[in-house]
């Protein structure tokens, strides 16, 4: 990272996107470790569909290391860009009654429990607390995804708006496995000046963390 930063980049620290998980906590951490807490600035980001407990973590692992930060609340950005509408909408095709008070989320199915196929699923919550899980054509899965990779490409304008603003540069938080199934948004949190965990699986990360403390 330090060389890195001093060589190829010439910037003068980096900027990073915090949700609280492993990974970018991991990120976090070496890019504390490596240039110092002073020269890291992170960014947590919600948006409507957050858990609230992401932006607790991402300011504890923050202040845990001594990192300056700002809360962007993606939210509003998002819905001016029919983030949300666009998901509904999708949705509404195999769920005509999906609106406000609604919650969904995609699953995949465990494996072992299909004939080996790992199948993707919406699942869907009303009001009143009633879950059911439905099979989505080509159409339906694609427009989910699109619009939510609105979100991954959103937080990277921020991303690099701060970096630019600050002459630092831009840490990824993929690891080694995500790459390999090429598990990340392209221009999303696929981009990136540095990603320090490329080289790492899932299993190397979690015993780095605990390393890092």
């Amino acid at each position: 990272i330090r060389s890195s930063l001093r060589g190829t980049l010439r910037r003068r620290g980096l900027v990073l996107g915090l949700s609280g998980g492993i990974d970018s906590s991991v990120c976090a951490a070496l890019a504390a470790r490596a240039i110092g807490p002073e020269r890291v600035h992170c960014l947590l980001m919600p948006e409507a569909d957050s858990d609230p407990a992401s932006l607790s973590l991402g300011q504890a692992v923050a202040e845990h290391f001594g990192l300056g930060f700002d809360i962007e609340d993606i939210a509003g950005t998002l819905a001016a860009m029919g983030c949300y509408g666009r998901r509904d909408d999708a949705i509404r095709k195999i769920v005509p009654e999906y609106g406000p008070g609604w919650a969904s989320k995609v699953a995949i199915a465990n494996s072992l429990e299909n004939d080996g196929y790992a199948l993707t699923y919406l699942v869907v919550q009303s009001p009143d607390g009633e879950t059911k899980r439905h099979r989505m054509p080509a159409d339906v899965y694609s427009g989910l995804i699109a619009a939510t990779n609105m979100k991954q490409r959103t937080r990277k304008q921020l991303e690099y708006y701060h970096a630019d603003r600050l002459n630092y540069a831009v840490i990824g938080t993929p690891n080694k496995l995500e790459l390999d199934q090429g598990f990340f948004v392209k221009n999303g949190d696929g981009a990136a000046d540095i990603k320090p965990i490329a080289h790492l699986y899932k299993s190397q990360v979690y015993q780095l963390a605990a390393a890092l403390g």
